[in-house]
């Protein structure tokens, strides 16, 4: 570690984490188990409703693609309309 001259700093020490009594792990495991069933109902609603959103936005990206193609050939064949007088 650099230090700066003229400028004292104290060493950092860590302090260990207070240990907690747990009386009963049964509550906490089925509380816990709870938490985590709810969570994932919620994930998969989202991911679910994520999909449909691509699956709604790889149709619009179909049709613009095909608009965009169709219009690429539109401007070649004009211009070898003009080219071909």
């Amino acid at each position: 570690m650099a230090t700066t001259p003229g400028i004292k700093t104290k060493p950092r020490t860590r302090k260990a984490p207070a240990k907690q009594k747990v009386t009963a792990t049964s509550p906490v495991v089925s509380q816990t188990q709870a938490q985590l069933d709810a969570h994932e109902r919620e994930c998969a609603a989202r991911y679910s409703s994520v999909l449909d959103k691509l699956g709604a936005l790889d149709k619009r990206m179909f049709r613009m693609e095909a608009l965009h193609m169709a219009s690429i050939i539109a401007v070649i064949g004009l211009v070898l309309a003009t080219l071909l007088r």
